[in-house]
């Protein structure tokens, strides 16, 4: 009765052990585009397209998505999806990710940009991986690049940089 029960517990912990090994390969995760759909005097939203490549012999479902975006190393936005979709094996998939931004963020961001024809990103995050019933797990993801200033991120930094109306009106009273 104990060796049967010691055998079992033995190939309870084997199973256990041979599924944590079959951990899949992170995603390779690239920006794929950055959009600037709504500005305020208090936050921007975003919509980040995020481009992941499966690199495992095996389709991967993805059940969701958390990263935080920096840009010129400064933290622009944290995102979150619960979206579920799937990636083919050794293929491609899209993830369309909605973001808010702080007004405070974007003025430090817009500074960094003067003079600027490229903006450096970067990616740090979690994709929840599903499997068979109750097995998931999460594996981190990072990813750093460069995108060109070009669209909404150009028409933001000359926005944004424009001298407003109370500039000229301060810049009278103290000269009197």
């Amino acid at each position: 009765m104990k060796s049967m029960r010691t055998i079992l517990i033995l190939l309870l912990a084997l199973t256990f052990s041979a599924c944590a090994g079959i951990r899949p390969a992170p995603p390779e995760v690239q920006l794929a585009g950055l959009e600037i759909t709504d500005v305020s005097l208090s936050h921007a939203n975003f919509l980040a397209t995020l481009k992941l490549f499966n690199p495992n012999s095996v389709s991967m479902d993805i059940k969701g998505l958390q990263f935080t975006l920096f840009l010129n190393d400064t933290r622009v936005a944290k995102g979150l999806t619960a979206k579920s979709f799937s990636i083919p094996a050794e293929d491609y998939g899209e993830a369309a990710i909605r973001l808010s931004s702080s007004f405070l963020d974007l003025f430090q961001l817009t500074r960094s940009l003067q003079g600027q024809e490229a903006i450096s990103f970067r990616i740090t995050g979690e994709v929840k991986v599903g499997g068979m019933g109750l097995i998931s797990s999460s594996i981190p993801i990072e990813r750093e690049g460069t995108l060109p200033l070009t669209g909404t991120l150009n028409q933001l930094r000359s926005k944004t940089l424009q001298p407003s109306p109370m500039d000229s009106i301060g810049e009278q009273i103290i000269s009197k």
